[in-house]
Order: structure tokens, then sequence, then C-alpha cells
């Protein structure tokens, strides 16, 4: 089976090589590496949950995006402060999930709106059947009797009277051919 490639997905990798000569070339190695480095993740995260087109996927991508993204400004500005302000707004991320969720779904990612919104035709049960009380048992519908033409005139078959079961001692047995002892040698 062909799958059909995703452009977002595959221009991700170009993002990322991109970012990766810009850091080396930039940030050479001073002090502008990391948060480069830290910026291209950023985005190729995004960029490539968004390709999944799936709302948990960009969610995750959304989460490693802010995350990517604080670790640039912690290792641009300094670490012991500004980490805390990222677990800040990782933690307000974490307690928006619902609402940010809803929105996700709500976009008609990959036509989903579209196609709730469609009319969609209700399940009708099928015609009830005449009423039978239970003081009568399971009674199996009625069989039309057959009949057979004879002499230009039509006839009923008489029902067969059912014959009661056999016992078990009385039905007749397969008789098996018996193996023969093996001959003993001299």
């Amino acid at each position: 089976m062909y799958r059909q490639r995703n452009p977002l997905r595959a221009m991700t990798g170009g993002i990322l090589l991109i970012g990766l000569a810009i850091a080396f070339f930039a940030g050479g190695g001073g002090h502008f590496f990391l948060p480069i480095l830290f910026i291209t993740l950023a985005f190729t995260s995004l960029i490539g949950s968004i390709s999944s087109f799936r709302p948990n996927g960009i969610y995750g991508g959304l989460y490693g995006f802010v995350w990517m993204l604080g670790l640039a400004f912690c290792f641009l500005v300094g670490f012991w402060p500004w980490i805390l302000v990222v677990v800040g707004i990782s933690a307000i991320l974490g307690a928006l999930r619902v609402p940010i969720m809803a929105a996700l779904l709500g976009m008609g990612l990959a036509g989903a709106a579209s196609f709730s919104n469609r009319q969609q035709p209700y399940y009708q049960p099928p015609p009830a059947q005449p009423y039978q009380p239970y003081q009568q048992g399971y009674q199996p519908p009625a069989q039309p009797q057959e009949t057979y033409q004879e002499g230009g005139q039509q006839y009923q078959y008489q029902p067969q009277p059912q014959q009661p079961p056999q016992p078990e001692y009385e039905r007749p047995q397969t008789q098996y051919p018996q193996a023969m002892p093996p001959q003993q040698q001299q």
C-alpha cells in the first residue's frame, strides 16, 4: 500500500538541518549555539506535530514547543530563575489541556468538523412483530401446509406423526474392526 507523503513532515527535516547549520556558524562554540539549537527544535516539534492532524499530537507538539523555547530563553539569559517561568507556563498549559483540545477539535482538523455537521439518517427499527403473550411460551411461526396437485386437484400432505427419540441402547451401533494381537516370534 502506498502512503502519500505529508509535505509538512518533510519540511521539518529541512528546518532542522538549516537550524543546525545556523547554530554551528552563528553560534560557533559561543553563547548562541544552544539557544539557536533549541529554537530550531521548538519549531520542528510544532510543525511536525501539526503534520499529524491529530489533536493529541498537536497538543503534545505545543507542549514540546513551549519547553524548547523556554530552554532556549534560559540558555540565553541565565538558567536559574527563568526555568521557574518555563515550569509555570508548562503547568498552565497542562491545566488548559481540555479547552485547548476542544479548540483543536473545533477547528475541523482533517475535515472532522464538516463531517460531524452533516445530516446523518437516524436509525429506524424494523416493524414490530405481533404481540405473543409469554404464558404460551415460544410458538414457532406457523408453517404453511405443503400441497401437491394430482388430477387437476390440490391435496395437502398428511402430517407425519413424530416418532419419539430412541433411547441410546436401542440405536444401532457401529462395529469397528478389532485389532489383532501381534504374532509372537519363535
